[in-house]
């Protein structure tokens, strides 16, 4: 099962967006910062990839920052709940009831680190609304987080408590104050810097809101107790056959997107 995310800078892309789809063969397509409506990419996808896509069932259409598409009706996708920047979705992977929590972090330009912590913070705590809420612990987190996996948000307790590699996340949770917090996996820390098999980074920016070059913005990372039906996640630098990507290797900013998209496989069984 194989999920894409694209922020796509307020742009017009579907054409974009149908061609990765049908190159990568996604089952479900979240875009952020889509300037074309949702109807219209709809359309495109359905003429152009596959007539099962369908926009799966929103709790209120006004103020929807994501615009998802699904073409298989037992994955679902329908919202249970919604905040300013994030959209809770039921996914059924195999006999697993789980949760997509969408994100879309506050942006580095107009808000510093401390309150970008905050945010994490604050979304930590609406995961821990959703457990007691939904009885589940079964969440995988996507989106742009407007935070790389290194900053405090990320990692700490009380922010995402998202660890680097599956043997951290093995416990299932770490103390703090006497307090359990539950660990999740980041995959998006093996993607980072050269040797890897693709890009450094999701966003290239070298302005005072990039101080690194290359950050890893888009991420997604899976509660411990799942971890098992992750499969991968690949960064995309291409749109079927044609290349989204500059003269100089960075997200090519006049033909597509600032942002890369990703591209996340999970498997239907847990085999961890």
């Amino acid at each position: 099962m194989r999920i894409l995310f694209w922020n796509i800078q307020k742009k017009k892309l579907k054409d974009f967006v149908c061609l990765i789809t049908a190159s990568t063969e996604a089952d479900i397509v979240v875009l952020a910062e889509d300037a074309t409506s949702d109807k219209e990419t709809l359309l495109a996808l359905q003429t152009n990839v596959s007539q099962d896509f369908y926009r799966p069932g929103v709790i209120t259409k006004s103020g929807q920052r994501f615009h998802c598409f699904c073409r298989n009706l037992h994955l679902d996708l329908s919202e249970t709940h919604k905040t300013k920047r994030t959209s809770v979705r039921n996914l059924h992977i195999g006999n697993h009831n789980i949760l997509l929590v969408l994100v879309h972090g506050i942006d580095i330009r107009n808000n510093d680190s401390n309150h970008r912590q905050l945010f994490a913070k604050t979304l930590a705590d609406e995961l821990k609304f959703l457990q007691e809420e939904k009885r589940t612990n079964k969440f995988i987190l996507l989106g742009d987080f407007n935070m790389n996996p290194y900053e405090d948000g990320m990692i700490t307790p009380l922010g995402l408590n998202a660890m680097m590699a599956k043997a951290c996340v093995k416990r299932g949770f770490r103390t703090f104050l006497g307090k359990k917090y539950d660990f999740y996996y980041n995959p998006m820390w093996s993607l980072f810097g050269d040797n890897t098999n693709g890009p450094p980074g999701t966003i290239y920016n070298t302005s005072n809101q990039g101080p690194y070059g290359w950050s890893m913005l888009d991420q997604v990372i899976i509660h411990h107790s799942i971890v098992g039906l992750f499969d991968s996640v690949k960064i995309l630098t291409e749109a079927g056959a044609e290349s989204i990507v500059s003269s100089m290797g960075h997200p090519d900013v006049n033909k597509a997107s600032d942002h890369f998209p990703i591209l996340v496989n999970f498997r239907e069984d847990n085999n961890e």
